[in-house]
């Protein structure tokens, strides 16, 4: 028979299953880093996507652009170079991740009161949908992928308030455009933030990436089942 003690064991291990840091695999990335400029707290916890330095090679914009945002730019384009990390806006739990052709690889994070945040274009993908994460969640690092392959490296950075896109410089400093780094970027940053960096992203692989939460979503479920055959083993001795 399956003693008391047991039976409370198997209650805290349930409570532990679903109350870790995230619903559905190992918890997403943090780090310890000290956030650099740019990287003042607003209204809501929200912080600037990049803690390392970073400039403006992208505007908000509802007009047009350029060919290639032929309906405005919803969002802030930071440059910097690829592979440097990108962090969660604000609390939060992930509820986009994947590719399309015009944002490359991809990750939407919904926060409180309506509030939401898009990251596009970045080199390698490190959140899965389910994950909650906060400020120091990394959630994938910069990258030219998407519509932006032939440019220089940078995160586009959107954010909408009850489904409407607005400026994300009501949330972050974002600093004036320089028409200098536009032509010339390369002039500022290097291309990649390091060898390491750039292997990653050459390695990384969306289908796989996500057939992982798959994967590691199974083993959550193989222990329930082992929980739940204990359970109705306790409940017919009883």
């Amino acid at each position: 028979m399956v003693q008391d003690k047991d039976f409370s064991n198997i209650l805290q291990e349930l409570k532990s299953l679903f109350q870790s840091g995230n619903s559905y695999h190992q918890p997403a990335p943090q780090t310890a880093q000290t956030p650099g400029r740019n990287v003042i707290p607003s209204a809501g916890g929200f912080q600037s996507p990049i803690h390392d330095s970073w400039m403006t090679s992208g505007t908000f914009s509802f007009s047009a652009t350029d060919p290639n945002h032929p309906k405005g730019h919803m969002g802030v384009d930071m440059g910097c170079s690829a592979g440097t990390p990108v962090y969660a806006f604000g609390p939060g739990v992930v509820n986009l991740v994947g590719t399309d052709p015009s944002g490359g690889n991809v990750v939407g994070v919904q926060h409180a009161n309506g509030v939401w945040s898009y990251y596009a274009h970045m080199s390698t993908v490190k959140a899965q949908k389910g994950d909650k994460v906060d400020t120091n969640t990394i959630v994938g690092s910069v990258g030219n992928t998407g519509n932006a392959s032939r440019g220089w490296p940078h995160l586009h950075f959107g954010v909408k308030e009850h489904g409407q896109w607005v400026n994300p410089a009501k949330y972050i400093s974002v600093p004036p455009y320089n028409p200098d780094y536009g032509r010339n970027p390369q002039k500022y940053q290097k291309m990649w933030a390091s060898e390491q960096a750039k292997q990653e992203a050459s390695a990384f692989n969306m289908k796989n990436h996500l057939a992982d939460r798959r994967v590691a979503f199974s083993k959550d479920i193989d222990a329930i089942y082992k929980m739940a055959q204990t359970y109705y083993q306790l409940a017919k001795s009883r």
